[in-house]
């Protein structure tokens, strides 16, 4: 042991004004005395050179003058500020007085007690003074740290609290206690095993807690979610102190957990059904971290299968080299990359826009690509291709104009027409082709409706081009509503017609010659067919006069010769009368209107009713037929001539069948005219429909050979067509179509 403070030696013990000395130099103290009225008689100490002031500082000076703090205890124990003045009378009373003071920037804490002489009386009073400037330095800041935190946890959306190890709850404070709506003086004080309820939680944590291991739990209320942290705090001793805990409100944690959950689940199902195709490699290896289904659709992989391959096995063999260079060569954010060659599984070829983007995934730098098929664009654009070299060899002048009627294309033959250079007008009005754009009033007029009503017109044009060369055009023009125009434009196909024109103007005046000559060879047939019949009809007369006068006279043999002279008058008489029917079936004497074929059918069923009886023909009628807009007297002969055919031309083993019936085709109606009689041979269908043309003998079957050839003219004269179907001993069907009404 070592030496002993001589504070405690023994020769201090046997002299206390040595003990008192030492004390006044040693200790951070200064002791003072004063008489009954105040005034200062003593002062000493080791604070007053720590002061750098000595006792006459002091001495001579009244107690009251000095500016302290006094403070006095009630006898019931509360206590009161006290002046000067007063605490020395309190003092004088047999009072003590506490009382704190600053000296030159240091803090004392002063202690007055009355000063009892020998007799017993109060003679004044002795202080003792103690530098407390250390320690209200340290209690200022503990207080500061104190406010600080109090501020902070009444900040802060938490609860703190303070356990003892018997499950008493010390302190509860903060701003969650306010969202919870508790009162921390209805807490404070209580136990842990009240606040826990039948939470087995709270006390497993706690018990936990009480075992030195941190602990957490997690409970609902208020309609918030609460997670509570319980920390041991372990003394000098090794002794559990108290346990000290936090409580945060993590309903927004939650909240955004499940939020990123949700999100994280919302982007997976984007990734996996998005429309285009996506899927994810390792930039390094190349290896295919993640696909979606509209990729193993495009590529025809499994899943399972995609994730075992490298992203250049997806490529062709001759384009890796340069798939690889790219991907080292990737800027970060999206790398655009059109028409890319991929391979499906089936070896088949998949073009594709891509668009790649470095990513980091898994913890590992790897690329996103996200792609289009544009195979049909593909496609459609090489047709584009072909069908523009097409066009551009088209010898018509093939022009497309937006809706301000600006060129947007022309072809190759359209630069040659208009003498302009490819290209030289795109971009440019539609009248840059041109100096000069004529059009007739009329013309224009139509056109315009056409426009507005069909959206089309096909009209003719002079041009007068820059050389002053004038074209005659027709001109094919169609309204065009392009995708993204408000003003719909036109695509027109112009030919040069110039020539065509003069041809035109040339044949117009042939036709006209020609309609003349027809003209007069009309009326030069009927009059011809009356003069040439009245000589016949003379020769055919005089001859029969001259057989009755001379009958008895005649031999047998000039009476043959008579009668072949008389029946080849009347057979030239005959033909002379049907080509004179044929020559009044001329396009000028059809008078069209509106009629129906069924009532002409059941009239021609009447009158010709003897024949039908008489050959026990069936005619059926396979209506109801449609209007016709026709000659009705033309449609009547047409029909009468058809069936009368069918009854003529019978076949001798079976009683005669004539159908009739119609069938509708665009733009027109056939109707067709069948019947079950002798039929004929492929060979004559085109003969048949000539004028004076027969396949039989006068002897087998009488007439001229003129009713077909007038079925053909009634026929063309509407614009229409007639034909037959015929079988040697079957039958002959005849079709003929009417425009339909």
């Amino acid at each position: 042991m070592g030496s002993r403070s001589p504070i405690f030696s023994d020769s201090n013990r046997e002299n206390p004004k040595s003990l008192l000395d030492y004390i006044l130099s040693n200790s951070p103290i200064v002791l003072f005395s004063a008489d009954e009225t105040g005034l200062m008689n003593f002062a000493s100490g080791k604070a007053l050179d720590m002061l750098g002031l000595d006792s006459s500082a002091f001495i001579g000076t009244n107690f009251v003058q000095h500016q302290w703090n006094a403070e006095f205890r009630e006898e019931d124990g509360s206590v009161r500020s006290v002046e000067q003045t007063e605490a020395l009378k309190l003092v004088l009373s047999g009072k003590e007085i506490s009382a704190e003071t600053i000296f030159l920037g240091r803090h004392f804490a002063v202690r007055i007690s009355p000063a009892i002489g020998e007799d017993g009386k109060i003679k004044g009073l002795v202080g003792v003074s103690l530098d407390i400037t250390d320690r209200k330095i340290a209690e200022d800041i503990l207080e500061k740290r104190t406010i600080d935190f109090q501020t902070l946890i009444g900040a802060l959306p938490v609860i703190v609290f303070s356990i003892s190890p018997e499950g008493r709850i010390i302190l509860a404070d903060g701003k969650g206690l306010d969202r919870l709506k508790i009162n921390p003086k209805e807490v404070v004080g209580k136990t842990i095993f009240e606040r826990a309820g039948n939470r087995p939680e709270v006390m497993e944590a706690f018990s936990k807690s009480l075992q030195g291991e941190e602990s957490i739990y997690h409970s609902n209320q208020n309609d918030l979610l609460l997670e509570t942290r319980m920390y041991p705090r372990i003394g000098k001793n090794g002794r559990i102190q108290e346990i000290l805990g936090i409580v945060y409100d993590i309903s927004d944690r939650k909240e955004y957990e499940a939020r990123i959950r949700k999100n994280e689940e919302k982007y997976r199902n984007l990734f996996q059904n998005n429309p285009q195709i996506m899927f994810v490699f390792e930039r390094s290896s190349l290896k295919i971290l993640a696909v979606n289904q509209t990729a193993t659709q495009i590529y025809g992989y499994s899943e399972k299968e995609f994730l075992e391959k490298s992203a250049v096995e997806l490529r062709l063999p001759e384009e890796r080299e340069f798939m690889m260079e790219k991907i080292k060569g990737l800027k970060p954010g999206p790398n655009f990359f059109q028409e890319m060659k991929h391979l499906r599984k089936d070896g088949s070829i998949v073009f594709l826009d891509i668009v790649s983007s470095p990513i980091q995934f898994q913890e590992t730098e790897a690329v996103l690509v996200s792609a289009m098929d544009v195979s049909e664009r593909v496609r459609l654009t090489k047709e584009h291709r072909f069908n523009l070299e097409v066009i551009s060899q088209v010898n018509d002048a093939i022009i497309a104009l937006d809706g301000d009627q600006k060129i947007t294309y022309y072809n190759s033959y359209a630069a040659k027409m208009y003498e302009v250079k490819e290209g030289e007008c795109l971009g440019k009005h539609y009248n840059s082709l041109f100096e000069e754009d004529w059009i007739s009033e009329e013309n224009y007029k139509e056109a315009m409706e056409d426009w507005k009503t069909l959206g089309a017109s096909k009209r003719e044009f002079i041009h007068t081009l820059r050389s002053g060369r004038k074209i005659t055009i027709e001109s094919n023009f169609k309204k065009i509503n392009a995708e993204g125009y408000l003003v719909p434009g036109l695509i027109m196909v112009n030919r040069d017609i110039s020539e065509k024109i003069e041809y035109r103007k040339s044949l117009e005046e042939a036709l006209l010659g020609l309609a003349k000559t027809n003209k007069e060879l009309e009326q030069f047939a009927y009059i011809a067919s009356h003069d040439l019949q009245e000589p016949l009809r003379t020769i055919a007369s005089y001859l029969q006069l001259l057989e009755r006068k001379f009958s008895e006279e005649i031999k047998p043999e000039m009476r043959e010769f008579i009668h072949v002279s008389v029946e080849a008058a009347k057979r030239q008489q005959g033909l002379i009368e049907s080509l004179l029917s044929y020559s009044r079936v001329g396009s000028d004497s059809v008078k069209k209107s509106k009629g129906d074929p069924n009532l002409i059918l059941e009239e021609l069923r009447r009158d010709l009713s003897s024949v039908i009886e008489e050959t026990q023909a069936n005619l059926v009628l396979e209506g109801p037929f449609p209007e016709v807009y026709a000659d009705q007297d033309q449609i009547r002969r047409l029909f009468s001539n058809l069936i009368s055919n069918g009854i003529k031309f019978r076949s001798p083993s079976r009683s005669p069948e004539i159908r009739i019936k119609v069938k509708h085709v665009p733009g027109a109606n056939v109707f067709s005219v069948s019947d079950n009689g002798i039929g004929m041979d492929s060979k004559y269908f085109d003969r048949i429909f000539i004028i004076f043309q027969k396949l039989h003998t006068r002897s087998e079957y009488p007439g001229t050979g003129i009713g077909l050839s007038i079925c053909k003219k009634i026929v063309e004269n509407h614009g229409g067509k007639i034909w037959v179907q015929s079988s040697v001993g079957k039958g002959s069907e005849f079709f003929f179509s009417l425009p339909e009404v």
